[in-house]
């Protein structure tokens, strides 16, 4: 189910023809249609609401447009050891969707482990952030009119069918912070269709697009909004990295003559092209931002506690930051994960690739890929265990 998700795009195609660049529907065959359903059934939806504290604004509800008050669908709760908050009523919340309200559940990958599985496949497979929102709705009625998003979207059918209108971008690559917004939607869409269950969307960012169910029929999707990476994050990066130079750091020569400070801005500018021109800057800024993505999940217990590494070579042993960075050198192998850095033996890296590529291990497993004993590869990942981007037992 999760390694579906990576062929259902293409895999390396999607990265090289479509990401960013145009939306593409892939549609599932009449034999896929479910192939989506271990993601989030019905009921685990409703296991979720049921047991997990949601209020708005990360659970909502939305119609036209508008996110309809939580006064129309909660009841407040108090408490003596808690902070008070605004409880989802059922009745309510069901009564909303009759008369037309989409709802939706933010960053659900947080709270249901096979949609977490997932993300952590494709944080991997596409090297950048994920989060996952599922949306629920039952009318032709539209959550959300016509707009766009400010990043790229992956859109998954789970269950039922949803009409969609695609019109394409106005504004070229538009931002979160950008300098201006253009509010004004194309008038006729470029594409209209329905997704069926077991089908998957891509929509790039700022492609304007409207949405609702099929007349007649419940929908359940969910979607995998994929974080940016732009000239503006690589610059701010390289910046932050410039920080090292005493001259960076310097107050600026505000009281000094036209001359100082046109040296000023040429030493300034000078660094930047230096680093700018280094032909490894974008890889050097995407490794930096793999080390720096933190972990998913991590709790182990008991088996933390009773430091069970040591005397059961069955355990199974996870890494719990889908992203981490590997280099390697003739003498050492650097892990970088969860912005922590570790320099470690040679001998390791097969123990480490192991772990990197994602698949859960066994502790005697990992000790004979590497060529060690069962003793010397729980020292290694103790330490990591310690540091909180090893896990251990069922995920």
């Amino acid at each position: 189910m999760i390694d579906l998700i990576v062929e259902v795009l293409g895999g390396d195609r999607f990265l090289a023809q479509d990401l960013g660049r145009t939306h593409r529907v892939y549609p599932a065959s009449s034999a896929g249609r479910e192939r989506f359903a271990g993601l989030l059934a019905w009921a685990a939806l409703n296991q979720l609401l049921d047991t997990h504290r949601l209020e708005p604004p990360r659970l909502r509800l939305s119609a036209d447009g508008a996110t309809i008050p939580a006064a129309e669908y909660c009841q407040r709760r108090t408490y003596r050891r808690m902070p008070p908050w605004e409880a989802p009523q059922p009745h309510l919340v069901a009564e909303q969707l009759r008369n037309g309200a989409t709802l939706v559940l933010d960053a659900i990958e947080e709270m249901h482990p096979p949609i977490g599985a997932m993300v952590s496949t494709l944080e991997r497979h596409l090297r950048t952030g994920v989060q996952v929102n599922a949306y629920a709705s039952w009318t032709a009625r539209e959550g959300f009119g016509v707009h766009w998003d400010d990043h790229d979207v992956i859109v998954l059918q789970v269950s039922g069918a949803k009409r969609w209108r695609i019109y394409g971008p106005t504004r070229p690559a538009p931002l979160y912070r950008d300098i201006e917004f253009d509010d004004a939607s194309p008038e006729h869409p470029i594409d209209e269709f329905v997704l069926q269950a077991g089908d998957a969307l891509h929509v790039p960012r700022g492609w304007w697009h409207a949405a609702a169910a099929s007349t007649g029929q419940h929908s359940l999707h969910l979607t995998c909004g994929l974080a940016t990476h732009t000239g503006v994050d690589l610059l701010s990066w390289v910046v932050d990295e410039l920080r090292a130079q005493p001259s960076v750091r310097a107050d600026l020569p505000r009281r000094a003559g036209p001359d100082a400070q046109a040296v000023w801005c040429h030493e300034m500018s000078k660094l930047l092209v230096e680093r700018l021109n280094d032909p490894s800057v974008i890889d050097a800024y995407l490794a930096a931002r793999d080390a720096a993505s933190g972990a998913r999940g991590g709790f182990s217990l008991p088996d933390t506690v009773h430091e069970r590494l040591k005397d059961d070579p069955d355990l199974l042993v996870r890494l719990v930051t889908p992203r981490a960075v590997l280099h390697r050198t003739e003498q050492s192998l650097i892990l970088e994960a969860a912005g922590q850095r570790w320099t470690l033996a040679s001998q390791a890296t097969p123990l480490l690739e192991a772990l990197v590529s994602g698949q859960p291990a066994r502790l005697s497993t990992l000790a004979q890929v590497a060529n060690v004993t069962t003793d010397q590869a729980v020292d290694l990942l103790d330490h990591l265990l310690r540091s909180g981007i090893i896990a251990v037992g069922e995920a």
